[in-house]
C-alpha cells in the first residue's frame, strides 16, 4: 500500500517572480527554505506529490465554478506571472483512485482530463519540484469565488485522501503540498460591485474566459493592478494566531472558523488558508513545524512555511527556534 511520508504548506506571491529583490533578506531566506523544503522531500524520497491549491480566476470563473477539482489527466501550467507552462506529469492511476474514493465518502469532486492551473500550483511545481521529476496530483480548491467550501469541509476532504492514499495498492511514498496564503488582500473586485470601473472585470468574472476579446490586454490589466502594489497590508497578528493553531493542531478552532471571519481578519487573498485545512486533514498525526515566517508587505502576503513530519515515536515535536524568536 502507498504511505504519505512528508507534508509541506507555503505561502505563494506573484511578487516572487516579478521582483523579488523586493522583499530584501527576508524574501531570500524565504526562497531559501522553499530550496530546503525540495532537498528534504527528495531526501524522504517522495515518488508523488500531491499538491493542493487554488485558482485566480484563470481556468474557472462564475459561469462554471466547482468546489473541488482534480486532474486525473493532462495538466499545463498557464505561465501567468513569468512561470514556465509546465507541461506537469500527472499520477493518473493515484488520481483516479482519490477521485473514486471521493465519491465512496461523500466527497464529489468535479473533475477534468485536461487541466490547467495557474500560480497557485506552478509556484510550488517552480520552487519544489521544477525539474518535473516528481510527478503529481494536482487538486484545485474554490478559494475565489463565494461562496466556498466550509473549512470543515476542506479538513474532510483531507481526511479522504488520507483514505485515498492509505488503500491505493502501490508501493509508493507520497507527499503533500499546499500552496496558498496566508494574509494578504487582492485587488480583485467583488461580484456585487456597481463601481463603473469594475464593470469590464466583472463581466469576464461571471461569464467566462470566452468572454476576453484581448486576451495580451486583458492578462496586461491584470498584472498591473497588482504589481503596481509597492506595498500591501499584511496581518501579522492574524498570521501568528493561525501559526500557532496549526502548531498546536488545534483543528477543532480553525474547522471553525468561517469565510466571513478570514475575509475579515486575512483579506480575500487570505482565503487560501483553505487549501492548508485540505492539508491538515490529511496529516492529522504528523509534526509541525513552523520552519519559515515573516510578514512581507512587498510581496503583499504573510509568508510562511511548514514542515509536516512523521511522527516519530516518544520525540516530542520539535520547535522552530527561529518562529519562537521572531514571536
Amino acid at each position: 500500500m502507498a504511505e504519505i511520508i512528508a507534508g509541506v504548506a507555503m505561502s505563494h506571491s506573484p511578487m516572487i517572480m516579478t521582483n523579488p529583490e523586493s522583499a530584501g533578506e527576508k524574501g531570500q531566506r524565504f526562497i531559501q527554505t522553499t530550496a530546503e523544503m525540495k532537498k528534504w522531500l527528495e531526501a524522504a524520497g517522495a515518488d508523488i506529490l500531491i499538491l493542493v491549491s487554488d485558482d485566480h480566476f484563470n481556468s474557472y470563473f462564475y459561469d462554471h465554478m466547482p468546489s473541488f477539482t482534480i486532474g486525473i489527466g493532462e495538466c499545463e501550467g498557464w505561465g501567468d506571472w513569468r512561470l514556465p507552462k509546465y507541461k506537469i506529469p500527472v499520477q493518473q492511476d493515484l488520481a483516479k483512485h482519490i477521485l473514486h474514493t471521493g465519491l465512496e465518502n461523500n466527497i464529489d469532486f468535479a473533475f477534468t482530463m485536461s487541466m490547467k492551473v495557474d500560480h497557485g500550483h506552478t509556484q510550488a511545481i517552480y520552487f519544489l519540484n521544477s525539474e518535473l521529476e516528481i510527478p503529481v496530483v494536482p487538486i484545485a480548491v474554490n478559494t475565489a469565488a463565494p461562496p466556498l467550501p466550509t473549512m470543515d469541509r476542506c479538513f474532510q476532504l483531507g481526511e479522504v485522501l488520507q483514505k485515498a492514499i492509505e488503500s491505493w495498492d502501490a508501493d509508493k511514498k507520497v507527499a503533500l503540498v499546499a500552496s496558498g496564503g496566508i494574509s494578504h488582500w487582492v485587488p480583485i473586485p467583488k461580484i456585487e460591485s456597481q463601481k463603473p470601473e469594475d464593470q469590464q472585470l466583472i463581466h469576464v468574472l461571471k461569464n467566462g474566459r470566452q468572454e476576453i476579446d484581448q486576451l495580451d490586454e486583458y492578462l496586461k490589466t491584470r498584472e498591473t493592478r497588482v504589481t503596481s502594489l509597492v506595498t500591501g497590508p499584511v496581518n501579522e497578528e492574524g498570521d501568528r494566531e493561525f501559526l500557532r493553531l496549526v502548531k498546536e493542531k488545534d483543528f477543532d478552532s480553525l474547522r471553525k472558523w468561517t469565510s466571513e471571519y478570514i475575509e475579515e481578519k486575512f483579506g480575500n487573498g487570505g482565503q487560501e488558508i483553505h487549501n492548508w485545512l485540505v492539508l491538515l486533514g490529511a496529516l492529522q498525526s504528523f509534526t509541525p513545524d513552523v520552519a519559515f515566517y515573516e510578514p512581507i508587505p512587498e510581496w503583499v502576503t504573510g509568508m510562511a512555511v511548514v514542515q509536516f513530519s512523521q511522527p516519530v515515536k516518544g520525540e516530542n515535536d520539535k520547535k522552530s527556534t527561529e518562529f519562537e524568536v521572531s514571536m
